[in-house]
């Protein structure tokens, strides 16, 4: 089995400032808790758990970026960093800690709809 990347909250918006277009951030989580309390990186966008695999298509796009994958705690998002590399997704990142990291780190979030 391959291993899965995992990136630090740090490193991430390391890799946002330097690249740009080529790294796409996807939040798993569900649109109450994407939008809730812990809010969601700028510039995510919301594919829930709950739909990925009839969104599959979506993702199909993002197969030559560098796919960063993010839940609560990196538990969900490392579970679909899994799945698509058995897709055939070379370039995918499971956020160390998800969302509970990114805010103890004191990274910007949006909360907006």
């Amino acid at each position: 089995m391959k291993a899965i990347s995992e990136i630090k909250p740090y490193d991430l918006m390391d890799m946002i400032e330097s690249g740009g277009d080529d790294v796409v951030i996807i939040d798993v989580r569900e649109p109450l808790e994407y939008y809730g309390d812990l809010g969601h990186i700028p510039g995510s966008k919301l594919i829930p758990l709950s739909e990925l695999q009839n969104r599959l298509k979506d993702l199909e796009s993002y197969r030559d970026h560098s796919v960063v994958f993010v839940c609560n705690s990196g538990e969900r998002s490392r579970s679909v960093c899994l799945a698509l590399r058995e897709l055939g997704f070379t370039t995918v990142y499971n956020l160390y800690g998800g969302m509970i990291q990114w805010h103890l780190s004191g990274l910007e979030v949006e909360y907006d709809q």
